[in-house]
């Protein structure tokens, strides 16, 4: 039963996933990533939080060193 259960889910998850623009699912994992780092690894010095990059700030800086890549 359980097996069936697990299979009907990750049935539902992939129809699902179809649904959505490949950069939005990208950008969540993202989120979600970065999230579970400042939970996992908490810092131990109090002081002000550093400003992580979204994103949308990640993905124009990885496509200004891929370019810069091509171009050597």
């Amino acid at each position: 039963m359980r097996t069936a259960s697990i299979i009907i889910l990750y049935t539902c998850i992939s129809l699902l996933a179809g649904c959505a623009s490949s950069e939005r699912v990208y950008g969540n994992i993202y989120e979600g990533l970065k999230t579970r780092e400042t939970i996992v690894h908490p810092s131990v010095e109090p002081g002000p939080p550093e400003k992580s990059m979204s994103y949308q700030e990640y993905e124009a800086e990885r496509k200004k060193l891929l370019e810069s890549d091509n171009k050597q």
